[in-house]
């Protein structure tokens, strides 16, 4: 006999294979009635385009990608389109090289790939799946990993030992979440992959999954932290370890997803997709630049510079004009420390061995392009404990005077970033020796042309840093041009600072101001009023202002708010040119803060605690399934990013949220949300995000968003003739390397 949870598991995968299956239904995304002579209507196409039509038996396809791929050029490039509602499609612009072109989509498998070049006409035949286990090879990543099985809300709050079971620390379902997404786990690679959620018998043998597992989350340069964060989910029971043992014995049992995903509808179709690679699949990137964000015309048909955090001292460079890769290589001083010692490898990868792939001294974070041209990345360029003087007490600057930054703190030093700068017209480096550490950064629209820096560092070194560049290319001056200061929220209420403050989780003294201890993660100055925007990870998450006043290192003040329910979990942010700031939450939601929206007075006595204003927030709920019993989509957003200038051509400040579960970005225009698909190779997870404008009189061809793959498993991304959709390669050959994605929108699928 069958038992009920097995028969209802029956019950809904034959629902779902149905629907993929039968014309009309959700992954068809086409009617029944659909009449044949539609595919032999003629396709525009021209000398740089492949156009055709796509049909299958069950007619014409709607809503699915045709795939062009080529490793002519100097880096593998690959272009695909959507199909309209009668299954034609173009793919334009294509560079003349030899491609093979192909059919992937929802509900099929994919067909197979046909010799072709620019400027050829090609009808293709799509292969429907022959059953929802091979459809579901092709489904994101988010479709397999909601069936991991979370700890019930009736278990919260943890205990420990002699309770529930569960840690005491994990007060919430929604901490527990927040540190297996964003947070934690997700905060590096992609779950739910074929990588992740097939154990690979390279591994070894091990008499069960959960030993299996308990190997696998050793081996590599990460080993020691994933190991230390599956530590902190253990309960007597196994915790997250077990749930994933237990995830991957019951796919491999053929368990399946019980939803299938939508195909691309309406504008979605328009969508034009590109991808290169770059750098090589041991080192991975964190992020990207290719212009100034203020003026989104510099640089235009530029290169792209990429950004390799721990990964490689060799930050790669992307030519997407010539289709040409290279690398260049900061400066750094000779005793600065590698990202290796933290990183050590212990278990040997199925992948590379033993061998230390993590090796990078410069460890550039997060960069930014002026409006020279000039890349700034918030990379390491000395020692994190040679603090030079002009930082520590006695320094004639203004902002050490007030709040000096020469500590060990926790056993840490203050600093482990500073600038570095790359001229590409005179291929020179120079560095900039900061006070503060340095994490992300953005630039204010000023006369000075001031660079803002976050530090993600919490306690006393939370403090926001500032480097004047004008003065700086003017007297190649550090000390002078730069400054920072604490994070003083106006508890006093009178809209001043006052010289001294309370210190965090000191008594409070109602005529002093108050430090707060949470410095950014993400940072964004504000168009509409000059102010500056960050992201806090603390859960459940914050978001503060700063505003910098006539004389920042004196008159700055903060304020911060905490997220209320329904959302939490947060990484990134931005702002847009109305002063409203964007939010990713773990939640499953891009939410907004409109300070504009707030009721009461922001400042005055608990201003510290982060309790104003909730009516500032609204969330709206992202695409996917969640966990069984979580009501938002299993997605881990890292980060936002607003079209301020309307680039893409959805609209002006519209923010763009990195989809990383589900190979895509997603798009908010008004309150629908826009999904902006990767679905070939499986595995994008973005992270750095923008938008260029190389010819502003060139219509949608002039106009593209740049976003880098920062999965830190770069060959977790399907590889070149991988042995099965999503699987990675058994090779270096054979592996991926990151991705570039550019995204592209024409005004209608057929557009060349």
């Amino acid at each position: 006999m069958i038992g009920a949870r097995k028969l209802s598991t029956t019950i809904a995968a034959f629902a779902v294979l149905a629907c993929l299956l039968i014309p009309g239904g959700a992954g068809s995304q086409q009617s029944a009635a659909m009449p044949q002579a539609a595919a032999g209507s003629a396709v525009a196409i021209d000398a740089k385009s492949i156009g055709g039509t796509v049909t299958s038996r069950f007619g014409t396809e709607a809503g699915v990608w045709v795939i062009a791929e080529t490793r002519d050029l100097g880096t593998r490039f690959v272009k695909m389109a959507v199909t309209d509602e009668r299954g034609r499609y173009v793919i334009p612009d294509l560079p003349q090289a030899n491609y093979r072109v192909w059919v992937r989509g929802y509900g099929l498998v994919d067909s197979p790939k046909i010799a072709s070049k620019p400027g050829t006409r090609l009808n293709l035949t799509a292969v429907v799946a022959p059953s929802l286990a091979a459809a579901a090879q092709y489904y994101p990543a988010i479709y397999w990993a909601s069936m991991i099985k979370i700890p019930d809300l009736s278990r919260f709050p943890g205990t420990g030992d002699k309770g529930n079971g569960l840690p005491p620390q994990f007060k919430t379902q929604q901490q527990w979440l927040n540190f297996i997404k964003t947070n934690g786990c997700g905060n590096c690679h992609q779950i739910g992959n074929y990588a992740t959620r097939y154990l690979s018998p390279k591994l070894g043998h091990f008499d069960n999954s959960l030993d299996a597992w308990s190997y696998r989350l050793s081996v590599g340069p990460a080993g020691h932290d994933m190991v230390n964060f599956i530590t902190q989910l253990m309960t007597p029971d196994g915790g997250h370890l077990a749930a994933l043992a237990n995830w991957t014995d019951r796919i491999k049992a053929g368990e399946l997803p019980s939803r299938s995903p939508p195909r691309p509808v309406g504008i979605e179709r328009n969508l034009v997709v590109t991808v290169r690679d770059w750098l090589d699949p041991q080192h991975y990137l964190h992020d990207l630049t290719s212009t100034d964000r203020r003026n989104p015309t510099v640089n235009a048909y530029g290169p792209i510079y990429g950004d390799t955090e721990l990964s490689s001292n060799a930050q790669p460079v992307l030519d997407p004009i010539h289709n040409k890769k290279w690398t260049i290589l900061p400066p750094i001083k000779a005793d600065t420390p590698s990202s290796a010692l933290a990183n050590q490898v212990v278990n040997p990868s199925p992948y590379w061995g033993l061998q230390q792939t993590w090796d990078s001294r410069v460890n550039a974070h997060t960069s930014v392009m002026d409006q020279d041209g000039r890349v700034y990345w918030a990379a390491q360029n000395r020692a994190p404990n040679d603090i030079p003087a002009y930082c520590k007490k006695g320094s004639p600057l203004r902002s050490a005077q007030i709040y000096p930054l020469d500590v060990k703190h926790e056993g840490f030093f203050q600093n482990s970033r500073q600038v570095t700068v790359y001229d590409p017209k005179t291929q020179q480096f120079t560095t900039i020796n900061t006070c503060f550490g340095t994490h992300h950064l953005n630039f204010a629209e000023d006369a000075n042309n001031t660079l803002w820096l976050s530090n993600n560092t919490q306690g006393d070194l939370a403090v926001i840093g500032w480097i004047d560049t004008n003065r700086f290319w003017q007297t190649h001056d550090a000390a002078t041009s730069q400054g920072w200061t604490p994070l003083i929220v106006d508890t006093v209420g009178d809209g001043k600072r006052t010289p001294t403050w309370n210190e965090p989780g000191q008594p409070i003294d109602p005529t002093k101001d108050t430090r707060i201890p949470f410095g950014m993660y993400a940072i964004s100055w504000s168009p509409a009023d000059g102010s500056i925007w960050g992201s806090n990870l603390t859960h459940p998450g914050y978001i503060i202002r700063l505003a910098p006043g006539s004389n920042p290192p004196d008159t700055a003040l903060a304020e911060i708010y905490r997220i209320p329910l329904p959302g939490f979990g947060i990484r990134g942010m931005d702002v847009d040119r109305n002063g409203v700031a964007w939010l990713p939450l773990d939640s499953g939601h891009i939410a907004s803060f409109d300070r504009r929206k707030c009721k009461e007075p922001l400042n005055g006595p608990g201003a510290e605690k982060g309790d104003k204003c909730p009516e500032g927030f609204s969330f709206y709920a992202l695409p996917g399934p969640g966990f069984q019993g979580d009501p938002g989509a299993e997605e881990n957003p890292y980060f936002v990013w607003v079209d301020q200038h309307n680039i893409l051509g959805l609209g002006a400040n519209v923010p763009f949220e990195t989809g990383n579960q589900s190979d895509s970005l997603h798009a908010l225009v008004g309150s629908r949300i826009i999904e902006l698909r990767v679905p070939y190779p499986m595995g994008f997870f973005a992270k750095g995000l923008e938008g260029r404008i190389d010819d502003p009189n060139a219509g949608w061809k002039g106009r593209e968003l740049w976003v880098t793959s920062g999965n830190r498993t770069p060959f977790h991304i399907e590889g070149i003739d991988a042995p099965a959709p999503g699987a990675p390669g058994t090779t270096p050959e054979t592996l991926s390397s990151p991705l570039v994605v550019e995204f592209q929108l024409r005004p209608d699928p057929l557009a060349f």
